[in-house]
């Protein structure tokens, strides 16, 4: 048996394979890259006679013209370009037949330096179909002298696989030595193309700040937003050289605009990239994979959130010129950079993305990357905002990011509205649809549901790209709808490898920039502090207004009695007394005028006050709501921890029961010489037993400890004296076993602070902080065995000592705290550990300042290069009736 097709599998294939009319364009194109051809020229035409014959890239010989006009189709598209053409022989075989491997010999056939061929399947130019109900394939390859053009009606040859298209061979007399192809797409009166549907005419604007239209610039064609995306990116636009084809479109003489706005990318607020380098043995064999991770911010990011802490009030007043923010980005550079750069080898973080994913991931992991490496990625992001759009497009002009002589006001939403989306490419060509604004290829819209929502990118403002190496598909491809990438082991591995990686760039890079900026902007004063005494004196002031302003009014009220008295004026003494009075008002009047002057300045003092107590107020209730987050989880630890003191409570008790229990069968065992049975079962489940029972006797003692940080209504919640030293022995007591099972040392001697703090709070601060030192010792024992620059003698040491009565300094013989980490340490959310939470130095921060104390990491550094020690501080009140 061998296997028969139906003609209907050519309509499958061109017609309801291809999703759109815009990818079968893209199809076409396409076939004339692959072809060789430097440009390509596309006619979308309402009748053969509107064909513009001065844009043909080549004549057209008179018998097809009489064809042509013979036929006179109600519509057309034109799709010509000037490659390599085809004779006969090869029209047959790589045209005509379908599933033709024609393009996959001539990738094999290829240099590895050659240009990359783009069709793989053999059925591309079927999408022809999708367009038109006819078409006309005329073609001429390189030194020849024939032209070949065939007739093709797709019902006909849909409808029957006896059908042959006419065809007719063209003798040119000469030899012509460059070839072309031209693809005739024919609408008929039963199905006429609908031309406008791929270009439509468009009315440029100029634009105010507040993005109100404030004139017209013109009209114009354009192409469709699904087209230009399709054809705008079939060649990476992101390359400095923008395209090997040039692509022009026109209808019916008038010319259509193919642009992408490459000026608007200049305007991104920030770019997050990642490229990669091969490594290889001294056999250069590749054994891994070098990826370096940036993120590059623009003077417009730090404006923003200077805007979004400022709120659009204040912001009018505090907001500095575009050139200010650019000196603050090259002043912190260097901070910048040390958190917002990162280098990985994919052999040293793929166990903890595999660990993640329960083992999951293929063995060949690594080798599959690195068939396809090296790998890229750019992301550009943009807010479409007016006030943000208009304050970054001003920013860009005038930090000289873009010309000056480039439009600041224009609409960058349609830009975005049409091409955003983070599209594939293979080396620097299109991979398929993959990426378009609709096809949500990374998951970023789910990502943005699974927490941290702010900090995340959003689909429809990015627009970036990444860049496999894969020149001949072995190993990525597309499916034949070309909206999906086809499964397989490398398509597997590169999805997983780019989740992870833009999950490093956002939320993670994205937040700590953030952060960084707000500390830098408070650092530069650029955010107006909640000042009591500046209130205070705002009162005062308003006060002495308010009583010169009533003295002054007094005056005036005597000043209108005496001129009432004096009204006739028929003497020259009351005429003398009115002017008298008048003299005196004028100081008055001058007075007056001050005061209104100064109630002025008052009430926008007062109001500027207001609007930083109002945005105080946002951060504080932002501040409260992770408070309340963190109360949340501490009840129900609470709630956890007295269930299990219910259980615990009468362990002691039951312990002596239950040893009887086993003595009894014990002696069982023995008395009736069941020794076997004694050795092999119950003495193992006697000794499991004993070793659980003596676990819930630690955990009883774990509940003790915890219970003196629980808050009770007998006024737990009073400042109360504390000896630290007493508090920190009983937390080292808690952590005895791992300190002598990683052999570190708890140097408490020099302590002899008494602090006033809130009952148990010393616990949890000192708790978080001696486990953390045990963990980054640990780090520094293990990379001691790999690196000798970590090799430590002796005893391993944690070291808390007295520097003042207010003052007690934190240190251990860990690696030390990570240029990375060192401003964003006490930030919720950020951990140096691997799966860490981040919020154990937070909450140790946010606790000590509700009670008047604060944490730093100081500057001096260890042997390592790293930050270690910590100052723990607290402000000791003085009574007020003392």
């Amino acid at each position: 048996m061998k296997f028969t097709y139906n003609p209907r599998i050519i309509r499958h294939l061109g017609y309801e394979l291809i999703t759109s009319n815009e990818v079968a364009i893209t199809e076409l194109i396409k076939n004339s890259y692959d072809a060789n051809s430097s440009k390509v020229s596309l006619q979308f035409l309402t009748s053969y006679d509107k064909l513009d014959t001065t844009r043909l890239l080549n004549k057209i010989p008179n018998k097809l013209n009489e064809r042509l006009a013979k036929i006179n189709p109600e519509s057309l598209v034109l799709v010509e370009d000037i490659g390599v053409g085809m004779t006969k022989d090869v029209l047959i075989k790589g045209f005509f037949e379908v599933g033709s491997t024609l393009k996959k010999d001539q990738k094999n056939n290829e240099d590895q330096g050659a240009n990359i061929i783009l069709g793989d399947k053999g059925i591309g130019r079927l999408a022809s179909q999708k367009i038109a109900p006819k078409l006309i394939v005329e073609t001429s390859a390189e030194n020849s002298n024939q032209i070949v053009y065939v007739e093709i009606d797709w019902e006909k040859f849909i409808s029957s696989k006896d059908f042959d298209a006419p065809e007719e061979e063209i003798d040119l007399g000469t030899t012509i030595s460059s070839g072309y192809t031209r693809l005739w797409l024919l609408g008929t009166k039963e199905q006429p193309i609908v031309i406008q549907q791929y270009f439509e005419e468009r009315e440029n604007y100029e634009y105010d700040v507040f993005g109100n239209i404030t004139k017209s610039l013109g009209k114009y064609l354009q192409i469709k937003d699904e087209l230009q995306t399709a054809l705008g990116f079939l060649y990476s636009p992101f390359e400095e050289k923008k395209s090997v084809v040039d692509i022009e479109l026109s209808t019916d003489g008038k010319t259509i605009m193919l642009d992408f706005n490459y000026q608007a990318l200049k305007v991104a607020e920030t770019i997050h990239e990642f490229d990669s380098e091969i490594i290889y043995d001294d056999d250069h064999k590749p054994i891994d994979l070098k990826i370096n991770l940036s993120l590059q911010l623009r003077p417009w990011f730090i404006e923003r959130i200077h805007h979004r802490e400022l709120g659009s009030v204040l912001y009018q007043d505090w907001k500095r010129p575009s050139t200010e923010y650019k000196k603050l980005l090259d002043k912190y550079e260097d901070r910048y950079s040390q958190n917002l750069k990162n280098t990985l080898l994919l052999t040293q973080i793929f166990p903890s993305w595999n660990k993640k994913r329960k083992g999951a991931l293929s063995e060949n992991f690594v080798d599959a990357i690195l068939k396809i490496a090296p790998i890229k990625c750019k992301i550009y992001t943009f807010k479409r905002d007016n006030t943000l759009m208009s304050i970054a497009r001003q920013s860009a002009v005038d930090n000289g990011y873009v010309e000056n002589t480039v439009r600041t006001n224009y609409d960058i939403r349609p830009f975005l509205s049409a091409h955003n989306g983070i599209k594939l490419y293979r080396n620097s060509y299109r991979v398929g649809t993959i990426g378009n604004r609709d096809n949500d290829w990374l998951e970023l819209q789910q990502k943005r549901t699974s927490g941290q929502q702010f900090y995340r990118f959003e689909l429809g403002n990015v627009i970036g790209f990444i860049q496999i190496n894969d020149k001949k598909q072995k190993y990525i491809y597309e499916t034949s709808s070309r909206e999906h990438l086809t499964q397989n082991l490398y398509v597997d591995s590169l999805q997983v490898t780019l989740t992870e990686l833009l999950e490093i760039f956002s939320p993670n890079y994205t937040k700590t920039a953030v952060e960084l900026t707000k500390n830098f902007l408070d650092q530069e004063g650029w955010l107006p502090k909640n000042n009591e005494k500046e209130i205070e004196q705002e009162i005062d002031k308003s006060k002495e207004v308010l009583k010169a302003a009533r003295l002054n009014l007094t005056a005036i009220q005597q000043a209108i009695t005496a001129i009432k008295d004096k009204i006739e004026l028929d003497t020259e003494e009351k005429i003398n007394s009115v002017k008298k009075v008048f003299r005196n008002l004028e100081p008055i009047a001058l007075n007056f005028e001050e005061n209104l002057d100064d109630t002025e300045r008052s009430l926008k003092s007062a109001n500027q006050l207001l609007e930083i107590a109002k945005q105080e107020q946002v951060r504080v209730k932002t501040e409260a709501y992770n408070n309340y987050k963190l109360m949340a989880n501490g009840l129900v630890t609470e709630i956890i921890t007295h269930e299990l003191h219910s259980l615990l409570s009468s362990s002691e008790e039951e312990g002596v029961v239950y040893d009887r229990h086993f003595k009894v069968i014990e002696k069982y065992f023995l008395d009736t010489e069941l020794y076997e049975l004694n050795k092999s079962h119950f003495l193992p489940i006697k000794k499991k037993f004993e070793h659980l029972f003596k676990k819930m006797g630690d955990l009883d003692k774990f509940y003790s400890f915890l219970d003196k940080t629980f808050i009770t209504n007998d006024g737990s919640r009073i400042l109360i004296p504390t000896e630290v030293k007493g508090e920190l022995k009983l937390i080292v007591e808690r952590f005895k076993f791992r300190l002598n099972r990683h052999n570190v040392r708890v140097e408490l001697s020099s302590l002899n602070n008494v602090w006033e703090v809130p009952k148990g709070a010393l616990l949890h601060v000192f708790y978080n902080l001696i486990d953390n030192s045990i963990y980054w010792i640990r780090q520094r024992q293990r990379m001691e065995r790999l690196d000798a620059r970590y090799k430590r003698e002796g005893t391993d040491l944690i070291d808390i000592k007295t520097t003042s009565s207010t003052t007690i300094h934190f240190s251990d013989t860990g690696i030390g705290i990570d240029d990375k980490l060192q401003h964003t340490l006490f930030n919720e959310l950020v951990s140096g550990k691997e799966n860490g939470r981040g919020m154990g130095l937070y909450i140790v921060r946010q606790f000590l300042k509700s009670f008047g104390g604060n944490i730093e990491l100081l500057p001096k550094r260890n042997i390592y290069g790293n930050r270690y020690i910590f100052e723990i501080s607290i402000n000791q009140l003085t009574n007020e009736n003392e």
